[in-house]
C-alpha cells in the first residue's frame, strides 16, 4: 500500500535529519522564528470559498507529472490570481518535494504557507516551524490519539495552527475530541488512493460549525467546486489539477468561480430511473422527491428508495432534498433516514422550532409578500441551511406562478436562497440576472402535458448556468 511505503521512509529519512540536526537545535530554530502567519485568519474573513492552492510536482499514483515547474514561480502566479494560501508538499521521494522549497516560498509571498508532510514525529514540527511554515498538516490516519493530540499541542505552542486530516467517520470523531481548529476533509483513501468524491456530504454534518472545514482531493472541475458550496466548508485544497493546466490563473479563476458564483439547480418532482440519469447528465446539482401526498407528483418513500439505487454505481450525485408540508419532525426525520434524504424541504406553516428538530439540513419554504416583516426572514435564516422562495398563493409544494423577483432580491442580499415559482427555461436566465439567488427551483415549467421534458430540463440547466457566469 502507497501510505505504508510512505511512512516507511518517512522513518528512515527521520532518523537520518535527527542526527544531522539534533532536536535541542531544531527547537531552537523553530522558536527563533518570526510569528507565524494567521492561516486560519487568511481563511475566516473570506466570505466566499477560499482557495488553498497547493505546490505538487508528483504523487504515488500519478508519477512525476509537473517535476519541471518552478516552486517560487508557481506560488507567485497562486499568489498574484485569488490564493488565500500556499500548501507546499516538502515529501521528497514520492511527491518531490523540499523544505528548500517551503523556505524560498514563504519569503516569496505574503501569505501563510503551510508545511503538507506526513508528520508522525514532534521533531517534524519543529522542522517544518525551522524553515517558516505557518501551518502544518496532520494526518489521523497515520497517528493514533494521543499522538494527534500531543502534535496539535506543540504546534500551537510554536503559534502554528493544524489542518488536521479525516478520511472517515471515525477520524472526523477522533479529529472533533482533540480540538481541531481546521479539519480537511481528504476524499482521497490514504491506501487505495481512489476518490470518493461523495465523502464531505457524509462527513460534513458531524464537524461543530465553529470548525473551519477544508476539502481536499478530487476537485478538478467547476461543477467539483460547485458542488462544495453546497456543504458549508470554508476553503478547498487543490493541487493537481491547477499545477498539470495548461493556464493555471484561468484554473484557478474556474474553480474559485464555480465555488462561489455558479448558480445551484434543484428540480423537483423528478419520479423515474430515467428522469433522474437524464437530470444528473444535464448537471443538476439537487433533486426534490415529494413526500406531500395531495401532489401529482408524491413518491412513497419505499419507491423513493428503490428509485435512488440507480445512483448506486461509484459516480457523482446530486443531493436528494424530501419535500414535506406540516408533517411532524419525526416522521420526516424518518423518512430522512430510510430513504438517504441529504436536505429535508419543508413547505408548510413549520416553526423554526420544527425547522431545529430535523436530522437534516433545512430548507424552509417562506411564500412572501411585500407587508412580511424582516424579523421573519432573519428567524427562518439563523435556524436552517437555506430559505427558498416561492410565490404566495393558497397552494402547498409549489405554485408554478412567477415570484415577485424585486422582492427576491432584496431577501438574497441578505441571505443564500432558493429562488422558485415560475421559472422556465425561457425566463431562468433573467431570473438569475435579476434575483441573483444562491439556487433556482423548478418543477412544472420543466414539464409537457404534466410530464418531465429532458429537453427542458437540458435547456433550464443550460441557462441557468449561463446566466450566473454572465
Amino acid at each position: 500500500m502507497f501510505l505504508d511505503r510512505i511512512i516507511a521512509q518517512t522513518r528512515i529519512d527521520l532518523d537520518q535529519r535527527k542526527r544531522s540536526t539534533p532536536f535541542e537545535e531544531q527547537e531552537r530554530l523553530a522558536f527563533a522564528q518570526s510569528t507565524p502567519r494567521d492561516f486560519l485568519q487568511s481563511l475566516k474573513v473570506r466570505s466566499n470559498i477560499g482557495l488553498i492552492a497547493e505546490v505538487k510536482r508528483a504523487s504515488p499514483s500519478k508519477g512525476r507529472f509537473a517535476p519541471e515547474i518552478d516552486p517560487v514561480e508557481l506560488a507567485q502566479t497562486y499568489a498574484a490570481h485569488g490564493a488565500a494560501a500556499i500548501s507546499v508538499l516538502t515529501e521528497p521521494h514520492f511527491f518531490l518535494g523540499s523544505f528548500d522549497y517551503l523556505k524560498a516560498i514563504k519569503e516569496a509571498v505574503h501569505m501563510p504557507v503551510l508545511c503538507k508532510d506526513f508528520i508522525i514525529d514532534e521533531y517534524q514540527v519543529y522542522e517544518a516551524r525551522a524553515w517558516g511554515a505557518d501551518a502544518v498538516l496532520l494526518i489521523c490516519a497515520v497517528l493514533d490519539q494521543a499522538q494527534l493530540q500531543h502534535l496539535l499541542d506543540v504546534a500551537h505552542d510554536l503559534k502554528m495552527l493544524c489542518l488536521v486530516e479525516v478520511h472517515t467517520l471515525e477520524e472526523t470523531e477522533r479529529a472533533i475530541a482533540a480540538g481541531a481548529r481546521i479539519i480537511g476533509v481528504n476524499s482521497r483513501d490514504l491506501k487505495t488512493f481512489q476518490i470518493h468524491p461523495d465523502l464531505m456530504r457524509e462527513i460534513h454534518p458531524l464537524i461543530p460549525k465553529e470548525t473551519l472545514v477544508v476539502a481536499e482531493s478530487g476537485i478538478r472541475t467547476r461543477a467539483d467546486a460547485r458542488r462544495l458550496a453546497r456543504y458549508d466548508v470554508q476553503a478547498m485544497l487543490v493541487g493537481e489539477s491547477l499545477v498539470t493546466s495548461q493556464n493555471i490563473p484561468a484554473q484557478m479563476d474556474e474553480l474559485l468561480k464555480g465555488a462561489n458564483e455558479d448558480v445551484q439547480v434543484k428540480i423537483c418532482g423528478l419520479r423515474t430511473a430515467d428522469q433522474l440519469q437524464s437530470a444528473r447528465d444535464a448537471g443538476v446539482d439537487l433533486i426534490g422527491l415529494m413526500f406531500y401526498e395531495p401532489s401529482s407528483r408524491y413518491i412513497q418513500p419505499q419507491a423513493a428508495k428503490e428509485l435512488l439505487k440507480t445512483y448506486e454505481d461509484g459516480e457523482v450525485s446530486p443531493d436528494i432534498v424530501g419535500i414535506f408540508v406540516n408533517k411532524e419532525s419525526g416522521y420526516i426525520n424518518d423518512i430522512a433516514e430510510q430513504v438517504g434524504l441529504n436536505f429535508v424541504q419543508l413547505h408548510g406553516d413549520e416553526s423554526p422550532e420544527s425547522c431545529r428538530a430535523m436530522h437534516r439540513p433545512v430548507i424552509k419554504a417562506l411564500r412572501l409578500n411585500g407587508n412580511t416583516h424582516q424579523d421573519l426572514i432573519t428567524t427562518y435564516a439563523q435556524t436552517t441551511w437555506r430559505l427558498l422562495l416561492d410565490t404566495p398563493t393558497v397552494k402547498w409544494g409549489g405554485s408554478g406562478e412567477t415570484h415577485d423577483w424585486v422582492l427576491a432580491r432584496s431577501v438574497a442580499q441578505q441571505t443564500p436562497i432558493f429562488l422558485a415559482g415560475g421559472l422556465t427555461p425561457e425566463n431562468v436566465g433573467e431570473a438569475v440576472q435579476e434575483v441573483h439567488p444562491w439556487g433556482v427551483d423548478v418543477s412544472s415549467g420543466i414539464e409537457t402535458h404534466g410530464q418531465k421534458d429532458i429537453n427542458k430540463i437540458q435547456a433550464f440547466i443550460e441557462h441557468a448556468r449561463m446566466s450566473s457566469r454572465e
